[in-house]
């Protein structure tokens, strides 16, 4: 079972797994696509240029016959373009040097990791739609299908992702000084994550030095986010700016967190110094 969206331009696929865990996977672009698949191109046909180069010279020293030659070079074409592609791509669970440099990676419709079959229909068929066509055929279906997929994705049951994201900074402000004692106290946890992710951004953004914001923009954004989030707290917080509360709220989300993750580590550590120290370990 899975929807569709938009976030900040891209194509998004939701999965629901095994687990009923939902997913949101990033379809590439059809430019992104094109750009990789340039690049794969380019280097398949250096090969096989430089293969035939080779054949070339051996073929004079050793006398190949006509038919002997044609086979040699169908095998040759044949292995270049198609038996290393589905191996590449087989090997490396869905990605090639041309999706590698762009970040991108093929898996199946359900998210999972491409095996030898799918990436054998996908060389198969994109033998047949780039070369045949001259790529005509995986421009139209990449316009014309819900995730830029070619034939060779819609008969193997794949599309392609983005497997590489622009780190994000961690916010780092910390509690306002005048608000230090409230957020000690305060019941911060019904504050929903996705409200969350909109303040830290917001704050971010604030925080990112040599950027040129717009203070009214912010302090209407500051101002609007305060006001949701404030029925989620309680008690009521002091008199204080938008941009202050938020810094409270989320500082105090942070350090709660870093507190918790270090005592469940060291929980952990402890665990693991007690088993290794019994009389059968």
């Amino acid at each position: 079972m899975s929807t569709g969206s938009t976030l900040y331009g891209w194509r998004m696929r939701h999965v629901v797994t095994g687990e009923a865990v939902a997913l949101e996977l990033a379809s590439v672009s059809l430019i992104t696509r094109g750009a990789s698949l340039l690049v794969d191109l380019v280097i398949y046909w250096s090969t096989l240029v430089l293969a035939f180069v080779a054949l070339g010279f051996t073929g004079a020293g050793i006398g190949f016959n006509e038919a002997a030659a044609a086979a040699i070079s169908l095998a040759t074409v044949v292995g270049v373009l198609v038996i290393v592609p589905i191996a590449v791509e087989t090997l490396t669970r869905g990605r090639s040097i041309g999706k590698l440099i762009f970040g991108i990676r093929v898996v199946r419709d359900d998210g999972g990791g491409v095996r030898f079959r799918h990436c054998l229909i996908r060389g198969l068929a994109g033998f047949a739609e780039i070369y045949l066509t001259l790529g005509l055929l995986p421009l139209l279906m990449g316009v014309f299908t819900e995730r830029g997929k070619r034939l060779g994705d819609v008969m193997a049951g794949t599309y392609a992702i983005r497997a590489r994201h622009p780190s994000v900074r961690p916010m780092m402000l910390p509690v306002p000084p005048n608000m230090a004692a409230w957020a000690q106290i305060a019941d911060i946890g019904r504050v929903p994550d996705d409200l969350a992710a909109r303040a830290s951004r917001l704050l971010g953004t604030i925080q990112t030095g040599g950027r040129k914001v717009d203070t009214d923009a912010i302090t209407a954004v500051g101002d609007r986010l305060a006001s949701e989030i404030v029925t989620c707290v309680a008690p009521a917080p002091p008199t204080t700016s938008s941009v202050e509360f938020l810094s409270a709220v989320m500082a105090e989300r942070r350090n709660r967190e870093y507190q918790r993750l270090r005592i469940k580590q060291t929980r952990a550590e402890n665990l693991h110094r007690r088993i290794h120290t019994l009389p059968y370990s």
